[in-house]
């Protein structure tokens, strides 16, 4: 919030309007009683009113502050201390959730009420009450400009605490994205290992003796090898920034299939189940042509 001599100036609150309020202090402070009343009556209507006036001692401790912020208006001090008790009104509205709506219909009321008053009791002509009322006005509009920024304050501490902590989980998450993707190479390339090793198991049938099941499982293990390459080249890529290749899985399942074709025809399995893995291989076939096509075009 600005300092009050800049509020003030950016108002064009001069000494002039601070003499002008200083002379209608004693016919305000006639109607400080009557103040809190009519004010009741206007607030009345607003649906939420019950919601912050709960009890007697709530509305007993807020008629009196309304008393003394309706004759501080006039009271011809507006300096530091007036911004500080202005502010921490302002705070207190924020604290219970106030819509800044209400401040602006009872600023309004408020005026209304002044310019009653002097019109009633103190001015014997239009352009009287408007010289008078002309500092009434600047010393409200000042009243509901630091009020109401305490709601901007407010919801700028809101906006900056979320989005910080916005950026903190985003951080977070990428981070956590980042190490799980570590992992995943990792165990990757100890599949690979694996593999080899499996590899290696499925050449020594060749060499002893059963060079059929030897060279079937040979070749399944190439395809397996094949594979964890292909997955580990597109987790590479992807840690450093690349797409995600879904025509890379859609091959690991085609892969698989066919392995598992190679092992049925060594157990002799059933027509029906050849025929089905067939069926599964043309239709991912058909899926990663398609997808190929697509990224092709793209």
């Amino acid at each position: 919030m600005e300092s009050i001599e800049k509020v003030k100036a950016h108002y064009n609150f001069t000494t002039g309007d601070v003499e002008n309020l200083k002379q209608l202090l004693p016919l305000m402070e006639k109607h400080k009683e009557e103040f809190p009343e009519e004010f009741y009556g206007h607030i009345k209507q607003f649906e939420d009113t019950p919601k912050f006036l709960k009890d007697e001692a709530t509305i007993k401790r807020h008629q009196d502050g309304l008393k003394k912020w309706f004759v501080d208006l006039f009271s011809g001090e507006y300096g530091t201390q007036y911004l500080r008790d202005l502010e921490r009104i302002g705070s207190a509205h924020v604290k219970i959730n106030l819509s800044a709506h209400y401040v602006n219909a009872a600023m309004h009321f408020v005026r209304l009420y002044c310019l009653k008053i002097l019109e009633k009791e103190l001015c014997k002509d239009s352009s009287e009450c408007r010289y008078l009322m002309k500092s009434v006005d600047k010393i409200l509009d000042i009243n509901l400009d630091v009020l109401t920024s305490s709601y901007i304050e407010e919801e700028i501490k809101t906006v900056f605490l979320s989005e910080k902590l916005e950026s903190y989980l985003i951080q977070f998450a990428n981070r956590f994205s980042y190490g799980l993707n570590l992992i995943l190479v990792i165990g990757l390339a100890f599949m690979g290992i694996l593999v080899m090793g499996l590899f290696v198991y499925d050449i020594t049938h060749i060499f002893t003796g059963e060079i059929e099941k030897g060279l079937l499982g040979t070749l399944g293990s190439l395809l397996m090898l094949w594979v964890v390459i292909e997955l580990l080249n597109t987790e590479v890529k992807h840690l450093k920034g690349g797409k995600f290749a879904i025509k890379v899985f859609i091959s690991v399942a085609l892969v698989a299939i066919i392995r598992k074709m190679l092992v049925t025809t060594l157990k002799a399995e059933a027509l029906e189940a050849q025929f089905s893995l067939i069926a599964a291989i043309a239709v991912l076939g058909i899926v990663y042509w398609l997808i190929a096509k697509v990224e092709k075009t793209d």
